[in-house]
Protein backbone atom coordinates (compact mmCIF):
# COMPACT_ATOMS: atom_id res chain seq x y z
CA UNK A 1 0.00 0.00 0.00
CA UNK A 2 2.80 2.43 0.79
CA UNK A 3 4.34 1.90 -2.67
CA UNK A 4 1.01 2.90 -4.27
CA UNK A 5 0.82 6.04 -2.16
CA UNK A 6 4.38 6.94 -3.08
CA UNK A 7 3.58 6.51 -6.79
CA UNK A 8 0.65 8.95 -6.61
CA UNK A 9 1.80 12.46 -7.36
CA UNK A 10 -0.90 14.72 -5.88
CA UNK A 11 0.49 17.72 -7.74
CA UNK A 12 -0.06 16.01 -11.09
CA UNK A 13 -3.53 14.88 -10.08
CA UNK A 14 -4.54 18.41 -9.03
CA UNK A 15 -3.16 19.79 -12.29
CA UNK A 16 -5.22 17.28 -14.30
CA UNK A 17 -8.36 18.05 -12.29
CA UNK A 18 -7.98 21.79 -12.85
CA UNK A 19 -7.95 21.23 -16.64
CA UNK A 20 -10.97 18.92 -16.70
CA UNK A 21 -14.47 20.12 -17.35
CA UNK A 22 -17.81 18.60 -18.27
CA UNK A 23 -19.42 20.06 -21.32
CA UNK A 24 -21.84 19.13 -24.05
CA UNK A 25 -20.82 19.69 -27.64
CA UNK A 26 -23.75 20.43 -29.91
CA UNK A 27 -23.80 19.58 -33.61
CA UNK A 28 -26.99 20.59 -35.40
CA UNK A 29 -28.18 21.38 -38.86
CA UNK A 30 -30.83 21.15 -41.54
CA UNK A 31 -30.20 18.51 -44.18
CA UNK A 32 -31.59 19.42 -47.61
CA UNK A 33 -33.93 17.16 -49.52
CA UNK A 34 -32.57 14.45 -51.82
CA UNK A 35 -33.20 16.59 -54.92
CA UNK A 36 -31.09 19.41 -53.40
CA UNK A 37 -28.08 17.24 -52.60
CA UNK A 38 -29.41 15.54 -49.49
CA UNK A 39 -26.30 15.79 -47.31
CA UNK A 40 -24.72 18.07 -44.72
CA UNK A 41 -21.44 18.01 -42.79
CA UNK A 42 -21.41 19.56 -39.32
CA UNK A 43 -18.08 20.26 -37.58
CA UNK A 44 -16.94 21.32 -34.13
CA UNK A 45 -13.32 22.41 -33.64
CA UNK A 46 -11.73 21.39 -30.34
CA UNK A 47 -8.92 23.99 -30.42
CA UNK A 48 -10.28 25.85 -27.38
CA UNK A 49 -11.14 22.64 -25.49
CA UNK A 50 -7.99 20.56 -25.74
CA UNK A 51 -8.35 16.79 -25.61
CA UNK A 52 -12.02 15.80 -25.45
CA UNK A 53 -13.20 12.46 -24.06
CA UNK A 54 -16.63 11.57 -25.39
CA UNK A 55 -18.58 9.25 -23.12
CA UNK A 56 -22.14 9.39 -24.45
CA UNK A 57 -24.03 10.64 -27.47
CA UNK A 58 -27.59 11.94 -27.55
CA UNK A 59 -29.66 13.69 -30.17
CA UNK A 60 -32.91 14.17 -31.97
CA UNK A 61 -34.10 14.47 -35.56
CA UNK A 62 -37.19 15.36 -37.56
CA UNK A 63 -39.10 12.86 -39.71
CA UNK A 64 -40.78 14.95 -42.42
CA UNK A 65 -41.95 13.55 -45.73
CA UNK A 66 -44.23 14.71 -48.56
CA UNK A 67 -47.72 13.19 -48.26
CA UNK A 68 -48.11 13.02 -52.06
CA UNK A 69 -50.36 16.06 -52.21
CA UNK A 70 -47.51 18.50 -51.56
CA UNK A 71 -48.02 18.84 -47.81
CA UNK A 72 -45.30 18.12 -45.26
CA UNK A 73 -46.25 15.46 -42.73
CA UNK A 74 -44.39 13.74 -39.93
CA UNK A 75 -44.52 10.04 -40.80
CA UNK A 76 -42.43 8.91 -37.82
CA UNK A 77 -39.84 7.21 -40.03
CA UNK A 78 -36.21 8.29 -39.73
CA UNK A 79 -34.97 9.48 -43.13
CA UNK A 80 -31.56 10.63 -41.84
CA UNK A 81 -28.40 8.57 -41.58
CA UNK A 82 -25.02 9.71 -40.35
CA UNK A 83 -21.41 8.91 -39.58
CA UNK A 84 -19.07 10.45 -37.00
CA UNK A 85 -15.44 11.19 -37.84
CA UNK A 86 -12.42 12.00 -35.71
CA UNK A 87 -10.93 14.97 -37.54
CA UNK A 88 -11.36 16.44 -40.99
CA UNK A 89 -11.28 13.55 -43.45
CA UNK A 90 -10.00 11.45 -40.58
CA UNK A 91 -10.96 8.24 -38.94
CA UNK A 92 -14.65 7.26 -39.18
CA UNK A 93 -16.09 6.03 -35.88
CA UNK A 94 -18.73 3.99 -37.78
CA UNK A 95 -17.87 1.82 -40.76
CA UNK A 96 -20.90 3.02 -42.71
CA UNK A 97 -23.74 5.55 -42.62
CA UNK A 98 -26.03 4.51 -39.75
CA UNK A 99 -29.68 5.63 -39.44
CA UNK A 100 -29.92 8.25 -36.70
CA UNK A 101 -32.75 6.37 -34.98
CA UNK A 102 -30.27 3.58 -34.13
CA UNK A 103 -27.83 5.77 -32.19
CA UNK A 104 -29.51 9.01 -31.15
CA UNK A 105 -31.86 9.30 -28.18
CA UNK A 106 -34.36 10.71 -27.30
CA UNK A 107 -34.66 10.40 -31.06
CA UNK A 108 -37.60 11.55 -33.10
CA UNK A 109 -38.68 15.16 -32.65
CA UNK A 110 -42.39 15.39 -33.42
CA UNK A 111 -43.47 18.21 -35.72
CA UNK A 112 -46.72 19.59 -37.12
CA UNK A 113 -48.74 17.61 -39.61
CA UNK A 114 -48.45 14.32 -37.71
CA UNK A 115 -49.90 11.32 -39.55
CA UNK A 116 -52.66 9.58 -37.62
CA UNK A 117 -52.72 5.93 -36.70
CA UNK A 118 -55.23 4.28 -39.05
CA UNK A 119 -56.69 2.06 -36.33
CA UNK A 120 -57.49 4.60 -33.65
CA UNK A 121 -57.00 8.01 -35.19
CA UNK A 122 -54.43 8.93 -32.54
CA UNK A 123 -51.12 10.62 -33.32
CA UNK A 124 -48.36 8.15 -34.13
CA UNK A 125 -45.80 9.41 -31.62
CA UNK A 126 -42.21 8.27 -31.45
CA UNK A 127 -40.15 7.15 -28.50
CA UNK A 128 -39.69 9.71 -25.75
CA UNK A 129 -37.42 7.56 -23.59
CA UNK A 130 -33.99 8.98 -22.91
CA UNK A 131 -31.10 6.51 -22.77
CA UNK A 132 -27.77 8.05 -23.80
CA UNK A 133 -25.79 5.73 -26.06
CA UNK A 134 -22.24 4.97 -24.98
CA UNK A 135 -19.68 6.39 -27.37
CA UNK A 136 -16.31 6.42 -25.64
CA UNK A 137 -13.65 8.05 -27.78
CA UNK A 138 -10.79 10.46 -27.11
CA UNK A 139 -10.73 13.27 -29.66
CA UNK A 140 -7.25 14.87 -29.72
CA UNK A 141 -6.75 18.58 -29.08
CA UNK A 142 -6.95 20.94 -32.05
CA UNK A 143 -8.97 18.41 -33.99
CA UNK A 144 -12.53 18.43 -35.31
CA UNK A 145 -15.54 16.34 -34.44
CA UNK A 146 -17.24 15.83 -37.80
CA UNK A 147 -20.76 14.52 -38.39
CA UNK A 148 -21.80 13.69 -41.95
CA UNK A 149 -25.58 13.35 -42.37
CA UNK A 150 -27.60 12.24 -45.40
CA UNK A 151 -31.31 12.73 -45.97
CA UNK A 152 -33.44 10.17 -47.81
CA UNK A 153 -36.61 12.29 -47.81
CA UNK A 154 -37.94 14.63 -50.48
CA UNK A 155 -38.21 17.30 -47.75
CA UNK A 156 -35.67 19.07 -45.57
CA UNK A 157 -35.08 17.36 -42.19
CA UNK A 158 -33.08 18.56 -39.20
CA UNK A 159 -31.00 17.02 -36.43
Amino acid sequence: MSSVLQAIDTGKIKDLQSRQHFDAIVLRGEVPAVAAGGSLTAKFNLASYGDFLSQDVTGSYSTLVDDGAGAAVDDGVCHLSGRLYDGQGGTPLFSDMVPLNLWLTPGRRRTTGVLLDAAGGVPNIGSVLFFPKNLVHLFPASNDIVLEVRNGSVLLNSF
